[in-house]
């Protein structure tokens, strides 16, 4: 028991050890009301009996009251098993009493006692059966002492059914009432609300508990830490209530799939831990594996209710195994950084994890801001695709001068800066041995490499300030006749960026050896092809502005690529 729960339970205590006593007391003031009952009524030559009962239960309540302060101090606190031995006296002894008092009116009274002490043990319903209970063995002794029921004993009789009853009623009831609100005020400060779960409080008070039992019973014990990568991104995609359904989702599906002995908790704002005694390290993460699996497929569902047509992200969930007592001993805190080490190994293991953070980080900064961290961005994917930052500039550089000639604003240019310079960025999702493959590309290959417009895309979903690229980047690939991918648009219903992109691209394609593809072209060979599609693949209104601008521009930009 924790430390405010064991102080909570002796405030209790001592309610309840005072409601104790009062019931004595009023045992105590009933007895001694009869001495002077006796004093001048017929039942003196049986009274002697009764005084002897008295005297014996009191001496046992002296026990039970010795015992209840005693049990404060020491580790001898069964208030249940109390409350049933003091019914086990109480009751009889008050029947006795009644008995040898030949039903004393006074005395009757008693019977709240026995129904006091069971509505404060188990509740409203148990206090009230009681209390019926006794009343009707009290209407039955009334008529086994005077042969028939007289009115003036019936009334009193049914008087105190109804106040005992009553006490019984409005005793269990506020009993009731607190230990609904403690538990109450224990799920809120145990349980987190969006889960269902344990919070990580809770939790790193439970695993002390658990690891106790661990090393006492010589078992394994193993931790599971579970991260949902990169939630900021479906928030920001998909809204926050959305993320929130997910966290939902995930601790509902934790709640099934997970029992006892075994628990789990949430950890962190996106990650969740999983506790499981007696499991090994191999063990643990084949469960964690199984339930990773379930929790991905529903997270996936969850998601494609809402998400355009199209639109791409896979949802993943990186995994950290700690086992006791081979990771950290038998200490809490040593095994949960264990599993958290071995999270950030297996999640920074994943090709995109650490582009994924970088455009996280980067979310909140404006266009002009974010820019510079991007060209970094940029350059360190380099070693992932060699072709890529090259490309880049290049397609940014003919784009620029293709804008110009078309007379765009600031703004467009800007636009068009960022979204020619970004295009590919999809391509850092895609596999190496597909990137730099030195042979032709399957078709599953191609399908791979076609997925870079949605790629790109949703990675730059989340940058507030570059929503304006998103549809630019997704179309970059499309033709003007509706032949392209991925959406298959057509004519000016493709952004213009997007146009003058898909012909600046192709053409630095043709002029620039790639891994998947034969040898270059000339410009002149270039230009033929560009020209040869205007009108299917390309927008016949901007070849010959782009022929025109690319004449100019060619050589510099292939003396850089020479220097490169």
């Amino acid at each position: 028991m924790r430390d405010w729960e064991a102080r909570r339970s002796n405030e209790i205590s001592e309610n309840i050890l005072v409601t104790h006593i009062v019931s004595l007391l009023l045992f105590l003031m009933i007895l001694l009301s009869l001495f002077s009952y006796s004093s001048y009524s017929p039942v003196s030559s049986n009274f002697y009996f009764p005084v002897i009962l008295g005297l014996v239960f009191f001496i046992i309540a002296a026990v039970y009251v010795a015992r209840k302060l005693l049990a404060r101090f020491t580790f001898l606190d069964r208030p249940k098993i109390d409350e049933i031995l003091l019914l086990i006296v109480i009751l009889p002894v008050t029947f006795a009493f009644l008995w040898y008092s030949k039903g004393f009116v006074g005395g009757e009274a008693l019977l709240i006692v026995p129904a006091v002490i069971t509505a404060i043990a188990f509740g409203r319903v148990a206090g009230v059966g009681e209390a019926l209970f006794s009343c009707g063995l009290l209407f039955l002794l009334d008529y086994i002492l005077h042969g028939t029921i007289p009115v003036e004993v019936f009334q009193a009789t049914l008087i105190i059914t109804g106040v005992t009853t009553l006490m019984a009623w409005l005793v269990g009831g506020l009993i009731e009432v607190e230990r609904a609100t403690q538990q109450e005020l224990l799920k809120l400060a145990d349980y987190d609300h969006l889960t269902g779960l344990i919070n990580c409080r809770f939790f790193q008070e439970k695993l002390s508990v658990s690891l106790r039992q661990a090393v006492a019973g010589a078992h394994a014990l193993s931790l599971a830490l579970l991260d949902v990568d990169q939630l900021n991104y479906y928030n920001q995609v998909y809204g926050y209530q959305q993320g929130d359904e997910i966290l939902r989702a995930i601790g509902g599906l934790l709640r099934e799939e997970v029992r006892e002995p075994c628990y789990a908790a949430r950890y962190g704002s996106d990650e969740f831990m999983l506790v499981l005694p007696g499991q090994d390290k191999p063990a643990a993460r084949n469960i964690a594996g199984a339930i990773t699996e379930k929790l991905v497929r529903q997270a996936t569902a969850a998601l494609l209710e809402n998400r355009s047509a199209g639109s791409w992200r896979d949802f993943t969930i990186s995994t950290g195994l700690a086992c006791c007592p081979d990771d950290g001993g038998d200490a809490v805190l040593p095994l949960i950084r264990a599993a958290e080490d071995d999270l950030h190994r297996a999640r920074y293991s994943k090709t995109d994890y650490m582009y994924q953070s970088m455009v996280s980080e980067i979310s909140t900064l404006s266009s002009r801001d974010a820019f510079p961290t991007l060209q970094a961005f940029i350059a360190l994917i380099n070693s992932k695709d060699q072709y890529t930052y090259g490309h880049s500039e290049r397609v940014t550089a003919y784009s620029l001068s293709l804008g110009e000639r078309l007379g765009l604003t600031g703004f467009e240019m800007d636009i068009l800066r960022f979204s020619a310079y970004l295009h590919d960025i999809g391509k850092i999702e895609i596999e190496n041995s597909i990137l730099n493959k030195s042979e032709g590309l399957d078709s599953e290959e191609w399908k791979v490499m076609m997925s870079h417009p949605i790629r790109g895309s949703e990675l730059i979903r989340p940058l507030v300030a570059y929503l304006p690229l998103v549809p630019i980047i997704r179309s970059h690939h499309e033709n003007y006749d509706g032949s392209g991918y991925p959406d298959g648009r057509r004519g000016e219903d493709i952004p213009l960026p997007a146009r003058i992109i898909r012909i600046a691209s192709s053409f630095d394609i043709m002029t620039t050896s790639r891994p998947y593809r034969g040898g270059t072209m000339t410009m002149d060979e270039a230009c033929a092809e560009l020209k040869a599609h205007a009108g299917s693949w390309y927008d016949p209104q901007l070849i010959d502005e782009f022929l025109d601008v690319v004449k100019d521009i060619y050589q510099p930009v292939a003396e850089l690529r020479s220097a490169r």
